[in-house]
């Protein structure tokens, strides 16, 4: 049988062993909502990889080599691609994952009239490239071009020149990574 003084310990229609449950229950909830935004400002804080473009402020200027001399500094690639070019006046190579540092690309081009045409790094990431820079390839012989710094990734290399009716052409187009 119950107390007359059960009826004092009620409180708002519920009892002590109620009100106990319910304090356990939100003081738990509370827990959790705090360990959930602390990891939220954790990841929001955490320093990420960021790429040298976006360190520079800007796309990051490729070094171009007119010359096959070895360079006795660069290691051996990490990533290697071939391909060939046969340049109209735009050629995409494709999409392709480079596991250094560093990205190159070299060829010796064929072309009926001297001049230049235009190699852009782009890099991607979820389907959308984003110009890292461009470099000036000549037509007729040796040109290499290496982007130092942009980090390993998705890159898509894109030639352009004017319509003009002359082909580029290359048999020895090599896509690298260190």
């Amino acid at each position: 049988m119950l107390s007359p003084n059960v009826s004092a310990y009620k409180l708002r229609g519920c009892s002590i062993v109620d009100a106990t449950y319910y304090q356990k229950a939100l003081k738990s909830k509370l827990l959790v909502l705090a360990g959930a935004a602390t990891i939220a400002l954790g990841l929001c804080l955490a320093p990420r990889p960021a790429l040298a473009s976006e360190l520079i402020g800007g796309g990051v200027e490729p070094i171009v080599s007119y010359s096959r001399q070895a360079d006795a500094g660069m290691p051996s690639p990490l990533s290697w691609f071939g391909d060939d070019l046969s340049l109209y006046t735009i050629h995409y190579f494709p999409e392709l994952y480079f596991d250094g540092n560093n990205v190159g690309i070299e060829m010796t081009a064929s072309c009926p009239s001297s001049g230049t045409f235009t190699v852009s790094l782009y890099r991607v990431v979820n389907g959308r490239g984003t110009l890292v820079s461009s470099a000036s390839f000549k037509r007729k012989g040796f040109t290499k071009a290496t982007w130092e710094g942009v980090g390993s990734g998705t890159y898509q290399f894109v030639c352009k020149k004017p319509a003009d009716g002359k082909v580029v052409t290359s048999s020895d187009v090599a896509m690298y990574s260190w």
